[in-house]
C-alpha cells in the first residue's frame, strides 16, 4: 500500500508540474459527484463453520467536491468527500444496523487518462488514486483509514463548459476497526468499497 501511494504521488507531482510549466494548455475545472457506496470486509466472524458474518460500515451515500487540472488527455485532481454510515452486522440469518455511528472526511488525490472520445465530445476515462480518510466513531474516537481507488468514468457535454459524468469504481481500504475494539471472534479484514456516482463538472 505504501509503495502504491508513493508511486501515485510521483506521477501526480510530475503531471501537475508539467501543467504549471505550460499554462496555455492546462485547464482548471470544478466537479461535484454524488455517490452510492457499498462496503465489504471490516471484520469477519471466524467461529462458525459456514461463511460467517461481517461487521462493517453500512451502504451509504456520499458527496465529493473535486478541483481538477487538465493536461491534454490527462487530468490531475484533488477531491474532498464527506460520508456518514451505519455500523452493520451482516450474517446469514441476521442483518442489524446502528445508524449514524460513523462519519468520515476523505482526501482523494486522483490521476485520470482519457482512452476514447466521440465526435460529440463524450469521453471515456480511466482513473486511479489514493484515499486518505479520517473516520470518526461516535464512542471510540477518530482513526486514519488509508487506501487506494480505481475505476472508469464517462463524461457527457451539456453546455460549453458544463459536463455530466458517470463513474463506476472501487476502493480497497484499511479496516475502520482497531485491535481490541471488537469481540475476539471477529477478525479484522481489509475493507472493500464499490460505488457508482453521478456528477457535474464546470470548466474547460
Amino acid at each position: 500500500m505504501n509503495n502504491l501511494l508513493r508511486r501515485f504521488a510521483v506521477v501526480a507531482t510530475f503531471a501537475l508540474s508539467a501543467g504549471l510549466a505550460s499554462p496555455l494548455t492546462a485547464q482548471w475545472g470544478l466537479a461535484l459527484d454524488l455517490q452510492r457506496s457499498a462496503y465489504g470486509g471490516g471484520a469477519k466472524d471466524t467461529t462458525s463453520g459456514g461463511p460467517g458474518g461481517s461487521f462493517r460500515p453500512g451502504n451509504t451515500r456520499a458527496a465529493t467536491l473535486r478541483l481538477e487540472r487538465r493536461l491534454g488527455r490527462a487530468t490531475v485532481g484533488l477531491g474532498a468527500r464527506y460520508v456518514r454510515a451505519a455500523i452493520v452486522l451482516d450474517a446469514e440469518d441476521i442483518y442489524f444496523g446502528l445508524r449514524g455511528e460513523f462519519s468520515a472526511l476523505e482526501a482523494l488525490p486522483e490521476f485520470r487518462v482519457r482512452v476514447a472520445r466521440s465526435n460529440r465530445g463524450a469521453a471515456l476515462e480511466l482513473y486511479g488514486g489514493a484515499v486518505i480518510g479520517v473516520w470518526m466513531f461516535s464512542d471510540l474516537g477518530a482513526r486514519v483509514v488509508p487506501g487506494a481507488t480505481a475505476g472508469v468514468a464517462g463524461e457527457f457535454p451539456i453546455f460549453a463548459r458544463l459536463t455530466a459524468s458517470l463513474r463506476i469504481g472501487g476502493s480497497v481500504l484499511r479496516t475502520v476497526f482497531r485491535d481490541g475494539e471488537l469481540p475476539p471472534e471477529l477478525v479484522l479484514r481489509t475493507m472493500r468499497r464499490s460505488e457508482i456516482s453521478f456528477g457535474l463538472r464546470y470548466g474547460r
